[in-house]
C-alpha cells in the first residue's frame, strides 16, 4: 500500500499529535484507544461511552483527524458506544494511505474496521468530507446503516467555484494565506478559538489532496434507504446548503434536514437535534 506525505514535515506530525493527545488527557473521562488492522492499512479508533447502547460512529472531515470530535464524546457517550475513527490517509494516527476516490477502496476499509471492532448495524455521522465517506459506506453496505447523518458534506453537489478560487490564491500566500481561508471557512459565525486554533494548526501541516472531486450519481444515492439527516450552513462558503438539500429530497425516501440561518461550514452544536433524530422511532 502506497504511504503519502500527509504531513509536511515530521516536526508538522509532532505538533499534530501532541495537540492531539493533549486533547485526550484533556477530556474527563476515559477514552480508549486501539489500532485496527485492515488490508488497506493500520487505523486507530478512540471509543468511550455506554457499552450497553447502540453503536455511533464519527467521521471526521478532511485535514482533521479523530481528535476533533473529542468534546462530542461527552454529549453522546452516556447512550451510546460512540467510535471516533481515524481516517486512513489523514492527518491523524492511522497509516498514511491515501485510497483513490474512485473505487470502493475508503468503503471497503471502513467496512474491515466495522468487522474488527464487531459493529453490525451502526448509526453514522459524517462532517464534510466525513460525510463523503459516510455516503460511500452507505452505499455499498446500506443493510449496515441503520440512520444516517450528513454534515456539510461533499459529493453531494460541486464545490463552489468562488471558495476554489479564493482558496488557490490564498494557498500561494504562506501562512498568512493559509490562515485567510480558514476565516474564509469560518466567516461571520462565532466558533472557539480553539477550533480555530486547530483549523490554523492542520492547515499549516498538513499536505492537503488535490484529487478531482467525487460527486456521487443519481443511482448511487437512491441506494441511502436509510433515515437521513442533512444539516447544513447557510453562509457555508464551500458547499451551497439549498442545493444539498434539493437534491437529496428528490432522490431519498426517507430524508430529513435543518439548514441553520447563522452558520457557515464548520457545524458545532448540533447534537441535541441529532440525538431527537437518532432516537426517532428507536
Amino acid at each position: 500500500m502506497k504511504q503519502t506525505a500527509v504531513f509536511k514535515s515530521n516536526d508538522h506530525k509532532e505538533n499534530v499529535l501532541k495537540w492531539y493527545n493533549n486533547s485526550l488527557s484533556d477530556f474527563n473521562g476515559i477514552i480508549s484507544q486501539e489500532i485496527v488492522e485492515t488490508d488497506f492499512g493500520k487505523t486507530n479508533v478512540l471509543s468511550y461511552g455506554n457499552e450497553e447502547g447502540s453503536q455511533l460512529v464519527l467521521l471526521h472531515g478532511a485535514n482533521s483527524n479523530a481528535s476533533s470530535w473529542i468534546k462530542d464524546f461527552a454529549k453522546y457517550g452516556k447512550d451510546y458506544k460512540v467510535y471516533a475513527i481515524d481516517v486512513i490517509g489523514e492527518p491523524g494516527k492511522s497509516d498514511q494511505n491515501r485510497l483513490p476516490y474512485e473505487s470502493d477502496d475508503y468503503s471497503e476499509w471502513l467496512n474491515e474496521v466495522f468487522q474488527q471492532l464487531q459493529i453490525e448495524n451502526v448509526d453514522l455521522i459524517g462532517l464534510s468530507q466525513g460525510g463523503w465517506l459516510a455516503v460511500k459506506f452507505a452505499v455499498k453496505f446500506p443493510e449496515k446503516v441503520n440512520k444516517l447523518i450528513l454534515l456539510s458534506p461533499a459529493g453531494i453537489v460541486n464545490t463552489e467555484g468562488s471558495f476554489i478560487m479564493k482558496a488557490v490564491l490564498y494557498s500561494l500566500l504562506g501562512g498568512f494565506g493559509k490562515r485567510k481561508i480558514n476565516q474564509l471557512i469560518v466567516g461571520n459565525q462565532k466558533v472557539d478559538q480553539s477550533v480555530i486554533d486547530f483549523m490554523d494548526l492542520m492547515q499549516a501541516s498538513v499536505n492537503s489532496r488535490m484529487d478531482r472531486e467525487y460527486i456521487f450519481s443519481d443511482d448511487e444515492l437512491r441506494k441511502l434507504i436509510m433515515p437521513t439527516f442533512f444539516i447544513g450552513g447557510a453562509n457555508d462558503v464551500i458547499r451551497n446548503s439549498v442545493k444539498i438539500k434539493e437534491r437529496l429530497m428528490g432522490l431519498l425516501p426517507d430524508f430529513t434536514f435543518y439548514i441553520d440561518n447563522e452558520k457557515g461550514h464548520v457545524l458545532i452544536g448540533f447534537s441535541e437535534k441529532i440525538k431527537a433524530f437518532l432516537s426517532k422511532n428507536d
